[in-house]
């Protein structure tokens, strides 16, 4: 195999597995990020890191669950050999609705089923609730518990990520402007920079070259409380969108997300401060009393219909449009991409990635 000089351009969830991805298939990697290294500017420092491939029928398509439960294994097989430590945890997700939304409950188990992920689902009546998550006793009659499925923590996640690519090797250039990108070529500083391959890892940024590519707003908040102890991400069925709650370290609990048609990041709504903290409470009373560590905004990049893209431009790759599922999807479309630079290869089970281009 012949190791190459790749330039990758954007340090998000996805342009930071490209780039590991490829660095451990022995390529030389140069990473080009517009902000700083905290990368608390990125929509992937505001995500929940849900791993949740049978969840997302709830809205994805059925190849969304495919993929997420192939990209899993991958998530549990490289997290143990970065650099720092992380947060992951796979026990499963619970799903549970108030008898006015039950109906979402029942739809998203259907969909399940029809996708052909049936055996992952298993229905708990109350007292099967309560040995799983003894806190919600007496608050729920019924509920969903679907596995594997976990989450990953974006905070320990991203810096381990950078740091391990820093210890082996890559360079990395934060806070610099790429100003254009080309077929095996960038242009920083006025000054045109040769590669052998180009990955376009912008996200959103990268809409004035990717005319379908759109922004989906979301709003998320994080809360501290010692007085809630949940094992598990929590899915509350509501009549417009999923919200979650995931447990964190440090008592730690993200609720999560809104999901608006606009790309704004202007600050969070009222509206969407009420919904979640709603969600939160409903689930558990004790979340009245809980510390609000943070409300943040940002931005999904999203194709029409929802699914990611992988376009092929003779040397320059853009890998874009992974709206909800980043940290779900990132590291198998890291494979693809990885398997085409190294070896010519497109892997069969992801093919439906490859899409045509739109500038």
């Amino acid at each position: 195999m012949h190791h190459q000089h790749i330039a990758v351009v954007g340090a998000g969830i996805v342009g930071l597995t490209q780039a590991l991805w490829l660095q451990r298939q022995g390529h030389r990697i140069t990473l080009f990020e517009r902000g700083g290294e905290a990368l608390d500017h990125h929509c992937s420092h505001v995500g929940a890191g849900m791993l949740s491939p049978y969840c997302e029928l709830s809205e994805a398509e059925a190849k969304v669950a495919r993929w997420g439960t192939a990209a899993l294994p991958l998530w549990r097989r490289i997290v143990p050999t970065l650099a720092r430590p992380v947060h992951i945890s796979c026990e499963g997700t619970l799903v549970v609705a108030h008898a006015r939304d039950r109906a979402g409950m029942q739809h998203l188990a259907e969909r399940i089923e029809r996708a052909g992920f049936g055996s992952r689902l298993r229905w708990l009546r109350r007292e099967a609730l309560r040995e799983l998550e003894p806190e919600l006793e007496g608050r729920f009659g019924e509920g969903l518990y679907l596995a594997p499925e976990g989450e990953i923590d974006p905070r320990s996640l991203l810096p381990a990520l950078v740091e391990t690519l820093r210890q082996d090797g890559a360079t990395l250039r934060f806070a610099t402007e790429v100003e254009q990108l080309a077929s095996g070529a960038i242009t920083v500083g006025g000054t045109r920079h040769a590669f052998d391959w180009v990955l376009d890892c912008r996200g959103l940024a990268a809409s004035d070259q990717m005319a379908q590519l759109r922004g989906v707003r979301g709003e998320i908040l994080t809360v501290r409380t010692s007085e809630v102890r949940l094992s598990r991400p929590i899915r509350m069925m509501h009549p417009r969108y999923p919200l979650y709650i995931v447990p964190r370290p440090s008592h730690r609990f993200v609720v999560g997300a809104t999901s608006i048609e606009s790309d704004s990041l202007r600050p969070a709504t009222v509206r969407s401060a009420l919904e979640l903290l709603s969600a939160a409470y409903a689930l558990h009373p004790a979340f009245a009393e809980a510390e609000i560590v943070e409300l943040n905004v940002q931005c999904r990049p999203t194709f029409p219909d929802h699914l990611p893209r992988i376009i092929l431009q003779d040397k320059l790759l853009r890998i874009n449009g992974l709206y909800r599922h980043g940290y779900l999807l990132s590291p198998l479309l890291a494979e693809t991409v990885a398997a085409f630079v190294s070896d010519r290869r497109q892997l069969e089970e992801t093919a439906a990635l490859w899409g045509e281009a739109t500038v």
